[in-house]
């Protein structure tokens, strides 16, 4: 299955955070408590990491981007050979992730 991974719409709609680094490449395996990426908004770091295994498929930002809550930064899926979808339009399932603020 083909999981997003959302930037938390918690932050509020006008802020926008900057990406520092993915802390896993495309096509890396992810366990659950690895962390995925970091990404800093105008009071914090904040370090995402997963709550369950799976495979970083695509990232749609790179370090130093600029992303607003709600976008995708990511697909992640359960099997690195399932097929992509065209677009996240069809994505209704977000991976569960936890958001530590540093």
């Amino acid at each position: 299955m083909i999981q997003k991974l959302v930037i938390p719409v918690e932050l509020g709609d006008s802020i926008e955070v900057r990406l520092l680094d993915w802390l896993k490449a495309e096509g890396d395996v992810v366990s659950a408590g690895d962390a995925l990426l970091e990404f800093e908004t105008d009071k914090a770091i904040v370090l995402v990491t997963a709550t369950q295994a799976a495979v970083l498929r695509k990232c749609f930002f790179t370090p130093g981007d600029w992303m607003k809550p709600g976008d995708v930064a990511a697909w992640l899926s359960d099997h690195s050979n399932e097929p992509l979808p065209a677009d996240d339009a069809t994505l209704d399932q977000a991976l569960m992730v936890t958001f530590e603020v540093t």
